[in-house]
Formats: C-alpha cells, structure tokens, sequence
C-alpha cells in the first residue's frame, strides 16, 4: 500500500468521536498516513458533528453517510472502524470483510461467542484483516506489569485480582449497554477479561456467577436548572462474579458489581510466590507498584499481621536500560520519557491509548502481519465472560473450551435468537 490508508468510521457515538481524537493524535507520531474519508451513523446529527470534530482536528471534513452500504458504494475504502452498538458489530463487519476490506472493531468483538465466530470467519473468507480495539492492554502500566511476570523477578504467579464497585442506579455510559445483547458487564469487562489472558494466558476452567441487582436505573440532566430523572428498565446483569483457574493452580479473580452506590472501589493485583504487584486503572498514569518480602520481615508479626502482609509496596524501580525491552517504539514517541507512570489528563491518556490500538492495526495491514489483539484475543475475550455466564445458569464450573466449541450456549441462545444467528455456523 502505497497512498494513504483511507479510514471509514461507522458509529459516530461517544466512542466514535473518541476514535476520532486517537487518529488526530496517531498523526502527530507520522508511523502511517491515514485519511478519515466518510463518518457512517443511522441519527444525521450525529454524523455531521463527527465530521466537524474531523475536520477542525484532521483539517479534512469526511463525507457523510446514513449506512455502511451507501458509503462503501460511494468510497474508495482500505479500513473501515466500526464504533457501534455490540449487537451490530457481527452484521457491519461481516458486510466490509466479506468484500475484502480490512474492519477494526471497537470492543468487545461481537455480542455473543457465535456472533464472534462468524465475524472470524468472514474475516478468512474475505482475506482480510480483523482487529479488536482493546486499549487498556496499550496503557504502560499494563505493558510493565506483564514485562515484570514474564521476566519472573517475584517467582511465578499464584493469583490476579481485579475489582470494581460503583455505578450506583445511573444508566452507564448509553441505554443500549443495559440491553441483554451486549450489556454493561460484557461491554465493561472484556477489558478486564483481555487483560488477564495478556497476564496470564487462556483459562482451563470458568465458575461464575451473575445477577440484575438493579432493575430500573437513571439518566439524570439538567435542563434549564432543573435536575430531569427518567427511569429505564434494564435487562442486563450488573454484578459479574468470575473466577478462571489455570493448570499450575494459578487462579484469576474478577468482582465487578455496577449497581453499587455511595463509596466504590477499583483495585487490579498480582501475587507471586516471592512478592505482589499493584497496577494502577488504566489512564490514571500511577505507577506500578511492587512488594517483595523479606525473611526479617516476617520476624514479630502479630497474630492478625500476619494475614494482612508484611511489607508496603512502593513504585517499581525501571532503569532507563529497560524501557526498550518494556516498551515498543509507538509509546515511548505518544509517552516521552515514560519510565513507571505518567502525567496526563484522561482525555490526553485516552486518545494516545486508541492511537496506539490504531497504530498497531495498521501496521498489519500495511506489512501482512497480525494485530496484536486480532480475532483470537477478541473472542477469547467475549468467551471467557460468556463462560461465567453460562456457569451461573448451569450451576456449575465449564471449561472454557466448551464455550469456545459453542457446546454450551444456554445463556447466550436468548441472545444469538434476538440477532437471528442461532442456526448460523
């Protein structure tokens, strides 16, 4: 590919404008020349104020469309970047891979483990390229985190433990994610789900449990002074409780309860057999901090002290030696300077994150490698919450294989109906 790669957006929601600011930022860093040439959304509205956002920051307004079809009729397309609602994603992209055009979709992949898989499959009958959007895995506190367990300093892993409390009665982010295609908790947690396949690799066994603990939530604004409260019943869980085990023993631990209110909570650790690790939430720039132990330490503790640790952590000390081998070359030009944290707003932090994503997109398409988050890593992803929620309707742990094969799919055949896909494949 010679010219430059021409992008169409489909989604102009609050994702799509965010995709918008990644490609402003990946201009700055000039690995690729991208042009957005067209902004697809269903709401008019929408479209155009996207492509005002592209033309004050790309120096170029796109051209406008109501669907895919019509834009693809009208354009010469290389990628088109899909920033849509989940349960669309498995019809858009099919439509542009099966012609041959390379599709990055914003995660998760699809709504369901069978929706994922014909996403795949078009991908290899249009020979084209599939990526996942997944950006909390570019944060350089993940990228550290998983160069400390590779490189074995505190021994081998015994557990990962991501949680998160909040959320309150508030409808999250936009209604459609309260919807069961595609909810809150596959739409939050696939995040956390990739991160700890990065970490740790695939799970063998899943046990889960989910419920809806929350069955009206809340948009709240302002309108003219006053506070306006609309209530939406909702049909998707907000509490997911997962724990995925792995051969040696290790074992991964994911609580996410949305519907909590007043006080939350976010915490992601790894402990080793030799020390622990803290990572900070994604965007926030904290170091990565790290605990190693000591013998004396555990000299004079006291009868609760001793299940409660022996040692504070503090931030883990990175020669400037290092950072090659911990960051690849994207991140050290978007993160100058970068060693353990950063200091940037979220905005600044999130565009350089979807730039990076982005980045690593196009450079499979421009040399015919693979992304590094591709069609495997997404439907890994999506699959390992589907087998906790499939665990919470069987009463009992499934292999994450099962799920990948599509021999469990109780939870998910409400899903795969609703979006005519249940025979398919």
């Amino acid at each position: 590919m010679t010219g430059p790669i021409n992008i169409l957006l489909v989604g102009c929601g609050l994702m799509g404008k965010r995709h918008i600011h990644g490609l402003w930022e990946l201009s700055r860093v000039g690995a690729h020349k991208v042009q957005l040439v067209g902004v697809v959304d269903k709401v008019p509205e929408r479209a155009a104020e996207a492509a005002g956002i592209a033309e004050r920051l790309l120096s170029r307004r796109p051209a406008e469309f109501g669907s895919l079809q019509g834009a693809l009729e009208a354009l010469d397309v290389d990628v088109v970047d899909i920033c849509t609602d989940v349960s669309t994603h498995h019809i858009l992209a099919r439509a542009a891979l099966e012609r041959g055009i390379h599709c990055l979709i914003e995660k998760p992949l699809a709504a369901t483990v069978r929706a994922c898989r014909l996403v795949i499959e078009a991908a290899r009958r249009g020979g084209a390229k599939l990526g996942v959007a997944e950006n909390y895995r570019r944060d350089p506190s993940n990228r550290l985190a998983k160069w400390i367990i590779e490189k074995g300093a505190f021994g081998h892993v015994l557990d990962f433990l991501q949680v998160q409390l909040g959320g309150g009665d508030a409808v999250l982010l936009s209604s459609w994610r309260h919807s069961k295609a595609g909810g809150i908790i596959l739409d939050l947690c696939c995040h956390y789900t990739d991160i700890i396949n990065y970490y740790l690799g695939e799970p063998e066994w899943v046990y889960g449990y989910s419920s809806r603990l929350r069955r009206i939530r809340y948009s709240r604004e302002d309108v003219g002074g006053e506070l306006v409260k609309r209530p939406l019943e909702v049909e998707a869980e907000d509490l997911l409780d997962a724990t995925f085990t792995y051969r040696g023993g290790c074992v991964a631990k994911l609580y996410v309860n949305l519907s909590s209110a007043g006080v939350g909570l976010y915490h992601r650790s790894v402990h080793f057999e030799d020390g622990s690790m803290i990572v900070p939430q994604e965007r926030t720039g904290g170091p990565v901090m790290t605990s190693r132990p000591t013998d004396s330490d555990y000299l004079g503790l006291t009868t609760m002290g001793v299940f409660l640790g022996v040692r504070p952590a503090e931030p883990y000390r990175l020669t400037e030696q290092d950072v090659a081998e911990v960051y690849d070359r994207y991140t050290l030009k978007l993160f100058p300077g970068l060693l353990n944290g950063y200091s940037l707003s979220f905005q600044e932090a999130d565009r350089k994150l979807i730039a990076l994503e982005m980045l690593d997109f196009l450079d499979s398409v421009t040399t015919g490698g693979e992304p590094e988050t591709g069609g495997v890593e997404g439907l890994l992803s999506v699959a390992m919450i589907m087998a906790a929620l499939e665990s919470s309707v069987a009463g009992r742990r499934v292999a994450l294989r099962e799920v990948l094969d599509l021999k469990i799919e109780e939870y998910q055949g409400q899903i795969n109906r609703q979006l005519g896909i249940a025979s398919d494949l």
